[in-house]
Formats: structure tokens, C-alpha cells, sequence
């Protein structure tokens, strides 16, 4: 099998997986895969593709790219996983388990791709950090929605990703000066329930990839910050946090029916 047909294999598989939920979400119009092309344009009679492997191929590719440039959720196949510096490097740099020091289980979100692999956004530091693993040994899917913070409006969005709709806004509370909250591309990481409206998390917290640039441990973690609810309401709309997004607890436990792992969170 030539090169070039062993690529076209490869994102046919993924495309397969992803296109139908693609297509149905809005992330993709269907003329951005082929399936809405002028039939006397590359089909015969019988609705068969004539154009050569090597243009199916890149059309294929090129759509596959702009996907994990947008962030695709990427979960290993199969118990943990090992990361790249580099693709086709030999040596993995890090090997992840497959649950966390929380328990959730192990997830990425893809930022790019190139044959046979995918690059992925780490859960470490420094924030931004990124490593390769092989196409093969992860699966992806597109998320149905992502998050949009902005700090200096004490904003959070949610927006759906087919085609943009804000689904929810709500004010948030964010870091103190001396404890700012990171900005960069980020994703939701842990999710968990507390004991309740009262508790300094409110409801549930979304935990998130990214770690505070100042603290290096609050809490029983790592620095790591989250979105979650609270007990102190005069904290939305304020810079008095650790790092975290504060969101009223009614918002906190709305974002439950739409927040999973591995769903993009920007903050700006």
C-alpha cells in the first residue's frame, strides 16, 4: 500500500467515526466532506467517487487538520497512555495513567495534527503545553460545546460549536491581582459534586487543565483551577479568587447537562 493511501486509510477511519455526529451537529457542513458536491463534478452514474486516491486523500486530510486545529476530545484506546515529543519520535516523554490523582479518566483535547498523529494539550505545567501521540492509539470526537471566559468583562459563555449560539452567560467572580487567573486554551479535566450549596465549591466544580502561575498548591491539589460555584456570592463579579472562575451556584449546577470531559474552555 502506497504512503499516500495509508494516510487516506487512516483519516477515512477517524472521518468515518466523526462525520455523521459532525455533519448532524453543525461542526461540519456536509459540502466540507464531499457529500453535497455536484455529482457530474468527480461521481459517476452510479454516485462513485471517480476522482484519483491522492485528491480524495488530501480533501480527506484537510478536513481532519482544520478538526484538531478546532479541539478535538481525545481518549486513549486502551489503559494509559504514552506522549511525544515530536512525531515518529521513538522515546515517550511522559506516560499518563489511565485515571488521574482524581480518578477521572485520562483525556486530552487535540490543537493540531500530521500523518499518523495528533497534537495534544497536556494537563501540566507550564499552561500551553503540548506533546504527540499516535493517531492510532487514541479515539477523537468533536465536543458539542466549549467555554468562553473573559476577565476583564467577568464573563463566562458557553456556546454551542455546530454553529456558535450562546447557550448560557453568566457573570463570574476570578483571581485576585496577586493571584490572577491564567489565561490560554484549556479543558475540563475533572468533574465532580460536592456536598452541596454550601460548600466553598458550591455544587460542582469542573476541573480544568490549567495550573495557577502564581500558587503551586491550594486545596488538596496542585494549583490546578477550576470553574465551580460558591458560598460567597459577593465573590461573583469580583477578583478575589485563588485563581478559579467563580459562578453562581444556579449556573454551576446548569453547566452540569452540558460540560464533559475533555470540553474546551478559552479565557481571555
Amino acid at each position: 500500500m502506497s504512503p499516500i493511501a495509508r494516510r487516506a486509510r487512516v483519516a477515512g477511519a477517524v472521518l468515518i467515526s466523526l462525520s455523521a455526529a459532525l455533519i448532524g451537529t453543525g461542526v461540519l457542513a456536509p459540502d466540507s466532506v464531499g457529500a453535497s458536491r455536484p455529482r457530474e463534478s468527480h461521481a459517476n452514474a452510479a454516485g462513485v467517487d471517480r476522482r484519483p486516491v491522492a485528491s480524495r486523500a488530501s480533501e480527506l486530510l484537510h478536513v481532519l487538520d482544520a478538526m484538531a486545529e478546532r479541539g478535538l476530545v481525545a481518549t486513549p484506546r486502551g489503559g494509559g497512555l504514552a506522549v511525544y515529543d515530536t512525531p515518529g519520535a521513538i522515546a515517550a516523554s511522559q506516560v499518563f495513567p489511565a485515571t488521574n490523582e482524581l480518578g477521572s479518566p485520562l483525556t486530552f483535547l487535540t490543537v493540531s495534527r500530521q500523518p499518523g498523529w495528533f497534537e495534544v494539550l497536556l494537563p501540566t505545567r507550564p499552561n500551553g503545553s503540548t506533546a504527540w501521540v499516535p493517531a492510532d492509539s487514541v479515539t477523537v470526537e468533536a465536543p458539542k460545546v466549549r467555554v468562553e471566559i473573559s476577565l476583564a468583562a467577568h464573563r463566562l459563555q458557553l456556546l454551542r460549536v455546530g454553529d456558535g449560539a450562546v447557550l448560557l452567560t453568566s457573570p463570574v467572580g476570578i483571581g485576585a491581582p496577586d493571584r490572577p487567573t491564567p489565561t490560554g486554551r484549556f479543558f475540563v479535566r475533572d468533574l465532580f459534586a460536592t456536598s452541596g450549596e454550601n460548600h466553598p465549591y458550591g455544587p460542582m466544580a469542573f476541573g480544568l487543565s490549567g495550573h495557577s502561575d502564581v500558587l503551586t498548591h491550594f486545596g488538596t491539589g496542585d494549583g490546578r483551577i477550576a470553574i465551580h460555584g460558591t458560598n460567597q456570592p459577593s465573590s461573583i463579579g469580583a477578583n478575589a479568587s485563588n485563581g478559579c472562575v467563580h459562578v453562581p451556584n444556579d449556573v454551576d449546577v446548569a453547566l452540569e447537562q452540558y460540560l464533559s470531559l475533555g470540553t474546551p474552555v478559552t479565557i481571555t
